[in-house]
């Protein structure tokens, strides 16, 4: 543990250095590329479930009206609501 502890650290020096000079780093990219991943997610919780959703298919299952969506991303209200209920029909039958 304390090897790869010390391999952590020396990398995370090296990039930290291009930073210092105003360069892009690894690191900085990797943030930024978590960031677009996990942007426009939303945590719903119902009971002692949870689950991570898209923002527009939260709004759209709620009926909030949300300019453009369905055309902008071609999906309707009733595919997301298909793509989250066809696995407990088949589990029920």
């Amino acid at each position: 543990m304390k090897a790869l502890t010390t391999a952590f650290l020396k990398w995370q020096e090296q990039q930290l250095q291009p930073e210092a000079l105003g360069e892009k780093s690894t690191w900085q990219i990797y943030r930024r590329k978590l960031k677009v991943l996990n942007r426009n997610k939303l945590i719903v919780f119902a009971g002692r479930h949870f689950g991570i959703f898209p923002s527009h298919e939260v709004f759209m299952l709620a009926n909030v009206p949300v300019r453009d969506t369905e055309k902008e991303l071609n999906i309707n209200r009733d595919q997301v609501y298909a793509k989250y209920t066809k696995g407990l029909l088949t589990e029920k039958a």
